[in-house]
């Protein structure tokens, strides 16, 4: 007789045992993962991460927080220049404003002529949070592009104390070229028209000025 409870092992053995082996076999291989490590290993990379990120934007952050409460003001003289009240002269300034404060998106911002005994100086300049000052300069020089093929000649020049990038170069006029200088950091953006000029007196001139109109608290 066949007893019935062998009747279901013959040569393949228990009907049960298919099913749990697949179980006991990924039991037996997770057991032989190296979870700790694995773990250890994941959160070095991710700590790696976070200290590139650090060491790339941070210095850049604490820049724009140190300059985050820059203010241009309006003297009256600055050096042998003196400001150029006229009805005029306001309304060239300000037409120029208005286009780079759009183009750049500036908070503050103001439109000045100053006079010399020579030459006039149309200087724009404003606030503002600025994370790349590069891209915002640029920006500022491709307001003044025009048909006759905007700032050409673009050249790195010394910002002075007040730091960040200063850069000169030339447009065309119908009569000449007009020197063109600006500046740019992580609080303010600057642009000067310096008709009459070479490019070492426009940049002497804009430094100058930057210098007596850009205040940080």
């Amino acid at each position: 007789m066949v007893d019935p409870d062998t009747a279901n092992t013959g040569l393949f053995g228990s009907q049960d045992e298919p099913e749990n082996a697949p179980q006991e076999e990924a039991s037996t291989v997770a057991s032989r993962l190296p979870i700790k490590r694995i773990a250890i290993i994941c959160a070095a990379v991710a700590a790696a991460a976070l200290l590139v990120s650090g060491a790339v934007y941070g210095p850049a952050a604490v820049r724009v927080l140190q300059q985050s409460d820059t203010k241009v003001q309006s003297p009256d003289r600055v050096g042998a220049f003196t400001l150029d009240q006229s009805d005029d002269a306001k309304s060239t300034a300000e037409y120029i404003r208005d286009a780079i404060a759009t183009g750049v998106n500036l908070d503050q911002t103001v439109g000045l002529i100053y006079k010399d005994q020579a030459n006039s100086v149309i200087l724009v300049a404003g606030t503002a949070r600025i994370w790349k000052p590069e891209t915002s300069l640029k920006s500022a020089f491709d307001v003044m592009s025009d048909n006759s093929g905007g700032v050409s000649d673009i050249r790195d020049m010394d910002a002075g104390d007040l730091g960040g990038l200063m850069r000169c170069g030339v447009t065309k006029t119908q009569d000449e070229g007009l020197p063109v200088c600006g500046w740019a950091d992580n609080g303010s953006v600057g642009i000067a028209l310096l008709p009459g000029r070479q490019l070492p007196d426009a940049h002497k001139a804009t430094l100058e000025l930057r210098n007596a109109i850009e205040h940080r608290a």
